[in-house]
């Protein structure tokens, strides 16, 4: 039975700290999906779907050799075509991709903020996913979570040694060329020195 992980965030942006969950779930899997939050459940504000996919090529091209492939999928978008009045909760990703593929084992991937019991109860129908799926939960050994990155990002001279240590360096590269999150002009002079 194929073995593939689902691994859903806003990806706003992709940060080392996804990374290090990647790395820490990939030899469970044959495949880990990639799933960028198209209609967030808990009303996450975002940069628009296109830009975060291509953050997350960009971020996918700077991940080291992984003993599993890593895929981009935008089936949260199929979804929420079908439902556009509502948000797309995590069952629902996992009863579509186990309803198309049925011979295909799937389990959801979550990072330690998720699986805080306070935050992981929001979860729509959580009891569900807990008896139908399973659930790898990884330990935080890194500290890069993307609302740093925008934070930093507002500020008039944003540290960059502080994105360097939070970003891959094509995802830092693209949020700095294309001055995404409210990047200035003085981030820039400073990112071309």
């Amino acid at each position: 039975m194929k073995r593939t992980g689902v691994f859903g965030s806003a990806f706003n942006p992709p940060t080392r700290g996804h990374l290090d969950v990647l790395r820490q779930a990939a030899p469970r899997f044959d495949k880990i999906l990639l799933l960028p939050s198209v209609a967030h459940a808990f009303n996450k504000e975002t940069i628009p779907l296109q830009k975060r996919l291509e953050l997350l090529e960009a971020f996918c091209r700077d991940v080291e050799e992984l003993p599993c492939k890593l895929e981009i999928s935008t089936l949260e978008e199929e979804i929420l075509a079908s439902q556009p009045d509502s948000p797309v909760y995590t069952w629902s990703v996992l009863n579509t991709l186990s309803n198309q593929e049925p011979a295909t084992e799937f389990t959801f991937i979550r990072g330690p903020d998720n699986a805080a019991q306070e935050t992981w109860q929001r979860f729509y129908r959580y009891q569900d996913i807990e008896r139908r799926w399973s659930i790898f939960t990884a330990d935080e050994s890194v500290s890069a979570r993307s609302s740093y990155v925008r934070e930093l990002l507002c500020q008039p001279e944003p540290e960059l040694n502080l994105l360097q240590k939070w970003l891959t360096p094509s995802v830092m590269a693209m949020i700095l060329e294309q001055r995404l999150y409210q990047a200035n002009a003085s981030i820039k002079r400073k990112h071309e020195r």
